[in-house]
Parts: C-alpha cells; structure tokens; sequence
C-alpha cells in the first residue's frame, strides 16, 4: 500500500513539472502526455496485480504450514497415547460386565404404644436413629445367559425378634452400643442361569431376592430366602404373557429335629390392556414343613409355634397400574389363607386370614420425581409366619393403616416419611367395651436414602 502511494505521489509531481512551463503546449504535446499517462495507469494496474499474487501466495504459505504444523503435533500426541496404552497394566477380564450398586439410608425411627402413652416396661416409647448399607456387586457373561451376585449388608446382630440372632426382615443398625464396631452380614449369595436356547427360563440358587410375587406387608422386602427357584416366562398370547415358577428353600437343617422347609408354586399372567395400563395377576401356593421345629419367633403367631400344626398358605396378588395426570397410579389388592391351621385354641379360632389393599401415586426415578402412597391390612394370628411379615407393621396379628411418601432431591438422593398406625387384630387381654384405639401404636420413620 506505502509502494503505491509513492508511486502515485511521484507521477503527480512530475505531470506537474511537465505542466508548469508547457502553458503553451500544442495539440501534439497534449496527445504524448496522455499517451504517457495512459501508460503510466497500465503500470500501476501491473504493479498492483504482481503485489497481490505475492499476497497470495504468502497467505497460503503460512496456511499450509500451520496445517503440517496441526498433522505433526497429531502424530506425535497419538505415538505418546499409543506408548501410554502399551504400558498401562491391563484389568482382568473378569472384570467385564462386572456392576456395583449399593445404598445407604440414614432413619428416625419412633414408636409410639397406646397413642404415646407407655404400656409397661415392655412397651417404652422409643426414639432410634439407624442406618442401613448395602454393597454387592453382580457379574454377567456368557452374554447375559450367566449371572453371580452377591451383596452385603449392615443389620442388628442380637434381633429381639429372632432367637437365631440376627433379623431377617431388617437390616437396620441401631446407633447404640457405645460406639461399639457394627456388624456386617451376607444378604445376598446368587447365582442365575437364563439359557438362550430356552427363552424365558430362569434357574436361581442361593440366597435371593424374593422371586415370587407377594406384596411388602405379607413378607417383608429385606427377607432373601435360601434355596433354589425356576421360572419360566411363555411367549406372549396377544396382550397376555402367563408365567410359572416353582421353589424350594430351606429354613433350619438340623440333625436333632426335622429339617424346616419350604415349597412354593406359582401361576400368574401380566397383561398389557392398553399400552399405558397393565395388570398382573398371580397366585401361589407356601408349603411350609415343620416350621415349629425352625426355631423362628412367634411375632404374632399363637405360642408357642407347636399350637399352630402348619402353614399351607394360599396367597393372590392383583397389581393394576394406569396413568392419572402423566404419573403412575398404582392399586393393589392381595388376599391369603392358611389352609395348613387348625383351629390352635379358643382364643385364636379361625385366625387364619390376611387381605391388604392399597394404592400408589407418582413414582421416583430422577430429581424432582415424588411418589404417595396409602396401605390398609388385616393380617390374623396364623394367617402368614409371623417371622417374615413386615416387622415396621409389627409382625403377625396386626391390623392398621400405612401413609408414606417420598421425593427425589437428586436422581440417587431420596427422602422419605411413612406413619404406620396398627393394633393387634385379637388379644386375649383386651377388655369388653374398651376403646377399639387402646392398643394403637404409631411407628414413624423418616428416611434420607442415597443410591450409588
């Protein structure tokens, strides 16, 4: 740009040179200036074509070097990566497919007898704070056909409610002991096989999950029964998909008395009525053998166990869920008889019945999510085994009401209330004309949970 400014500069000073004395120029010294001037411009437009080709190529100069320049440094971080990868140890290939999950609760628990009126020394308001943590990891291979888990979890060791020492409807640790070290117990033990060549089988052995389907009240969610259990899925039958499975799981093995066993039998069906509602029926049948002789508490049961002969229990389970204001909305209605009781005395005739019914609202998956929930349940004294019912609703020979809800202050961050308010459905002490209210205890529990 300075070049041609010059230029320009130069030219105007010498046409001014040139016009200065020619003020008497003719016609023929008039046609050699613009001839030189004309000459002048084509050089100028010369020299600025020239200028911008040097441009040019310089400006594609640099592009291309800083292209070669991005392309080594490229080829030199790859080669580090490359050396890097070569020398990272490798993991183990059983790690593969290897998943871990957990949780931790943190709880108030208060119990409160006769409306918070203390009954006794044996029934003292509490006030409990507890916490429970779960660990375990689960393994797959095979692609998904083979399956081992396993899970660890706190929990009392000395339960007032199981004479074999530790709870298996809890897993809560009570803060007490003088800051005493907790104990840590296996909760589940599993291993599953689901052929591929047998779509819908599933074979399981160990200490599980509860595979048969039977609401939260009638057995509690932290029992994990011991034993063996298949199941078979069937193909669809257009919106209906039945399904059957068959177990047996041990209670107590002894060499002194008879083994305490268990066989069960389901049938069922799920059913997809519309694409947002869908119903599940099943029934099964809980063959429980010698299980006086399984040294289980009576929580609730006529004592001692030896009154009640057995436990042959037919239960139905019904779940219907639909949308209601883009939430779930969930009813559920189960019914179970002892068919196995006799009539064990005068105070516990016909005391062998059980129905629950409820419904749930919302569900809780991300943050912001909520849920509601409200329970009823009559469970009679030798209706179900007093060992495995809901030990927060107080075991066997209760009746009463649940309310609970729970929102999602993150995705795996939760809190939660539920009030239970129950009573005995029958006891002998119970006075004629006395307030049905009497024997009313609340329980209150106020969760923090955190899943990871």
């Amino acid at each position: 740009m300075q070049r041609r400014l010059l230029i320009g500069a130069a030219i105007l000073m010498w046409l001014f040179c040139l016009a200065s004395p020619l003020l008497g120029e003719t016609a023929e010294d008039k046609e050699d200036m613009a001839t030189t001037i004309a000459a002048l411009k084509q050089r100028i437009k010369d020299q600025d074509r020239r200028l911008a080709e040097v441009e040019s190529r310089q400006t594609t100069s640099q592009a291309s070097t800083q292209a070669l320049q991005q392309e080594e440094m490229r080829r030199v971080f790859k080669e580090l990566n490359d050396e890097a990868a070569k020398n990272r140890p490798q993991m183990p290939g059983w790690l593969d497919n290897l998943k871990f999950a957990g949780d931790l609760r943190l709880r108030y628990d208060g119990q409160f007898y006769n409306w918070g009126k203390n009954q006794g020394d044996d029934k003292k308001n509490r006030n409990r704070a507890r916490f429970r943590l779960r660990a375990g990891f689960v393994k797959t291979w095979l692609e998904d056909q083979m399956e081992v888990g396993f899970r660890l979890a706190s929990g009392n060791g000395d339960s007032t409610y199981n004479k074999n020492g530790s709870d298996p409807t809890s897993t809560n640790q009570t803060f007490d002991g003088d800051w005493s070290k907790k104990p840590v117990w296996i909760d589940l033990a599993y291993a599953k096989y689901s052929p591929k060549q047998i779509k819908g089988l599933a074979i399981i052995g160990g200490k599980m999950i509860k595979p048969w389907v039977e609401n939260e009240i009638f057995m509690d969610t932290d029992v994990n029964p011991e034993g063996f259990w298949a199941e078979y899925t069937l193909p669809k039958m257009g919106p209906v998909t039945p399904f059957v499975g068959s177990g047996y799981f041990l209670l107590r093995e002894s060499a002194d008395v008879y083994d305490a066993t268990m066989a069960i039998y389901q049938a069922g069906v799920k059913t997809a009525i519309t694409k947002d509602v869908k119903y599940t029926f099943a029934a099964n049948l809980q063959d429980f053998d010698h299980y006086d002789d399984s040294g289980a508490s009576a929580n609730g049961n006529d004592s001692p166990l030896t009154k009640v002969p057995g436990f042959q229990v037919i239960n139905l389970s019904n779940n219907l869920e639909l949308p209601v204001a883009g939430k779930p909305l969930a009813f559920m209605g189960d019914w179970a008889h002892n068919c196995g009781a006799t009539d064990s005395s005068n105070d516990y005739d016909d005391q062998r019945n059980a129905f629950a019914t409820g419904v749930k609202w919302g569900q809780n998956k991300k943050k912001g999510d909520w849920s509601l929930k409200y329970r009823y349940a009559v469970v009679q004294a030798n209706a179900l085994p007093g060992q495995f019912v809901d030990s927060d609703f107080g075991f066997a020979n209760r009746k009463g009401h649940v309310i609970g809800g729970e929102y999602n202050l993150m995705d795996n961050l939760t809190i939660g209330v539920n009030v239970f308010l129950t009573q005995p459905v029958f006891s002998p002490t119970t006075t004629s004309g006395s307030s049905p209210y009497e024997d009313m205890t609340a329980t209150v529990l106020a969760d923090l949970v955190w899943k990871f």
